[in-house]
C-alpha cells in the first residue's frame, strides 16, 4: 500500500466491505489529513492503521496496545454508518428536528427564519410584526440582542454565525461590522436557519461567556422495546483562541461529565496533538470542575424523548444548560468516536458493548478484525 495515497489507503481499509457514501467521505477526509500529519511518526501511523485507528488517536486520546481493544477502531466505526438506518435523515436536519420534537418544543430554540432559494421564509416562532426580509432580521436582532445563524444540516460549528447587537453596534462572531456588511451577509446566505441564540446558565457563563458551552449526551437503545440508556456525556468550553466555537480542534476545552450526577471532570485542551490537563479556564481562571445545574431533569427528559422516538437507536444530543432548564440545539446520528470515547470507551460499558457487538456480529466478514480482537481482550 502506498501510505501517502489517501484513496489507496481507504481502498485497503475497505477491502472487505462497503461504506455508506457519507462514511466514505468522512473517513477519507480524516484519513487524508492523518496521513500527511507531521505530528505522528511513520511507525505510529503503521501501528494505528494496522489496528484500525487514525494515528492522531495514539497521542491525542491515549490509544495504546494495552487499551485499544476497549475502543471501536475509527475505520470500523465509520463502516457502521448509518446506525439509524432510514431514520438517520430525521436527526441530521435541524429543520426536521423542530417538527419532529414538537411535543418537547419547550426544550428547543425558537426558530425565526429559513433562508433558502434566495428568500427569507418566516418560521413558527417569528413575531407577527417582523417582516420576512433583511430589514426584519435586523429589527429582530435589535430586539433579541443575539441571533444564531446555522446551516440546516451541519456539525462541528461549520457555517455558524452569532449575530449580536449591543450598544447600537453590530457584531458577527464577536467582530464589529457595519450595518451594510451585516445586511450583505444575511442577504447572501443559502440553506440556513435563523434561531434564538441560547444563553447558558450563569454558572457556565461565568466560566466563559462568549460561547454557550455545549453538553453532549449520547444515548443508545438496543431494541425498540428497551428503554434508552446513557452511553456517556461530555462538555465543551470556548476560549479566546476558539472564538465562538468550542471544538477542540479550534482551541476549545473539553471535559467528561459523570452521567450519574452531572459532575465535570478531567478537563483538557489539545496542543500539537497532545492532551494538556487543566483545572481552571485559561482566560477567566474559573474552576472547570463544577456540577452541572439541573442534571437529573435533563437526563430524565432526554430518556423521555428517546422513548418517544423508538426508531432511533443511537443519538447524541447537544445541549445548552439555561437559567432554569435546557435547550437541545442539535442531534447527531454519527457522533465523533474520539472525545467521548476517551472518557467512556465504547466497548467497556455493558449496554454500549452489547449494542455495537450486535452490529459487528450481524456482518462477521466485514468486522472480522474487531471480533477477533474481542476474543483477545
Amino acid at each position: 500500500m502506498n501510505l501517502y495515497s489517501g484513496k489507496n489507503a481507504l481502498r485497503h481499509i475497505n477491502r472487505r466491505g462497503k461504506l455508506s457514501i457519507l462514511g466514505i467521505k468522512l473517513l477519507l477526509k480524516q484519513l487524508t489529513k492523518d496521513i500527511f500529519s507531521q505530528d505522528t511518526s511513520l511507525g505510529e501511523k503503521l501501528w494505528a492503521y494496522k489496528r484500525g485507528f487514525l494515528s492522531m488517536r495514539v497521542k491525542t486520546y491515549g490509544i495504546t496496545e494495552a487499551n485499544y481493544r476497549d475502543h471501536i477502531p475509527d475505520f470500523d466505526y465509520y463502516r457502521l454508518h448509518p446506525l439509524n438506518g432510514q431514520y438517520t435523515t430525521w436527526i441530521d436536519d435541524k429543520l426536521i428536528i423542530k417538527y419532529l420534537l414538537a411535543p418537547f418544543d419547550q426544550y428547543l430554540p425558537r426558530y425565526y427564519f429559513l433562508l433558502n432559494r434566495n428568500e427569507l421564509a418566516r418560521m413558527m416562532d417569528c413575531p407577527d410584526d417582523i417582516a420576512p426580509d433583511v430589514d426584519g432580521v435586523i429589527e429582530l436582532l435589535k430586539r433579541e440582542g443575539n441571533l444564531a445563524v446555522k446551516l440546516i444540516a451541519g456539525s462541528l460549528g461549520k457555517g455558524f454565525f452569532r449575530l449580536t447587537y449591543e450598544d447600537s453596534a453590530f457584531y458577527v462572531n464577536m467582530n464589529l461590522v457595519t450595518l451594510p456588511e451585516l445586511r450583505d451577509l444575511v442577504g447572501r446566505l443559502e440553506g440556513y436557519l435563523i434561531t434564538e441564540y441560547v444563553l447558558a446558565h450563569p454558572t457556565l457563563k461565568a466560566i466563559y461567556g462568549a460561547t454557550p458551552n455545549t453538553v453532549r449526551v449520547q444515548l443508545i437503545r438496543n431494541s425498540g422495546n428497551e428503554p434508552a440508556t446513557i452511553m456517556g456525556s461530555l462538555i465543551r468550553f470556548g476560549t479566546k483562541q476558539s472564538g465562538v466555537l468550542e471544538t477542540p480542534s479550534a482551541g476549545g476545552i473539553f471535559a467528561g461529565v459523570n452521567h450519574e450526577n452531572g459532575n465535570i471532570y478531567r478537563p483538557y485542551y489539545i496542543s500539537n496533538n497532545r492532551l494538556i490537563s487543566i483545572k481552571f479556564h485559561p482566560d477567566t481562571n474559573e474552576d472547570l470542575e463544577i456540577n452541572l445545574p439541573g442534571w437529573h431533569h435533563l437526563i430524565k427528559t432526554l430518556q423521555d424523548i428517546s422513548d418517544y422516538l423508538p426508531q432511533i437507536s443511537y443519538v447524541g444530543f447537544d445541549i445548552i444548560m439555561t437559567d432554569n432548564s435546557f435547550k437541545i440545539i442539535e442531534l447527531n446520528s454519527l457522533t465523533s468516536p474520539t472525545v467521548l470515547s476517551y472518557y467512556y470507551p465504547f466497548l467497556l460499558e455493558e449496554n454500549a458493548a452489547r449494542y455495537f457487538f450486535g452490529k459487528f456480529k450481524a456482518a462477521p466478514k466485514l468486522f472480522k478484525r474487531i471480533l477477533k480482537d474481542a476474543k483477545n481482550r
